[in-house]
């Protein structure tokens, strides 16, 4: 059995950095506390307000306070996320820029 030549293993260590670099660790926001919006507490941040601070937020919430809100709000039927059409597909956009790379070294391997 032939041992993988250097290029296919630059090839592939490339491949891996891309896909963990594209598909890595979130962002998180760079102070671990927020002054709630509404009661001015001080609070430390949970998943839901990174979450909306990722989404461009300003205006965060303790977890008291957003309790608070959302027992005001009036019942919401919830989306139904069973259909295919709700799914992002990320984990097929990821095998995708792992294959192509892998594929298209191995095709030059076996070819060149």
């Amino acid at each position: 059995m032939n041992a993988i030549s250097p290029e296919v293993a630059v090839a592939i260590a490339i491949a891996v950095v891309v896909a963990l670099s594209l598909f890595g660790r979130k962002r998180q926001p760079k102070e671990r506390t927020f002054k709630c919006s509404r009661c001015s507490a001080v609070s430390a941040h949970t998943p839901r307000t990174i979450e909306a601070w990722r989404a461009g937020k300003t205006k965060f919430f303790c977890n008291s306070c957003h309790g608070q809100w959302l027992r005001s709000q009036p019942q919401q039927p919830r989306p139904d996320y069973s259909s295919r059409a709700g799914k992002s597909g990320c984990l097929g956009v990821m095998a995708l820029f792992i294959a192509l790379p892998v594929l298209a070294v191995s095709a030059w391997w076996v070819y060149a």
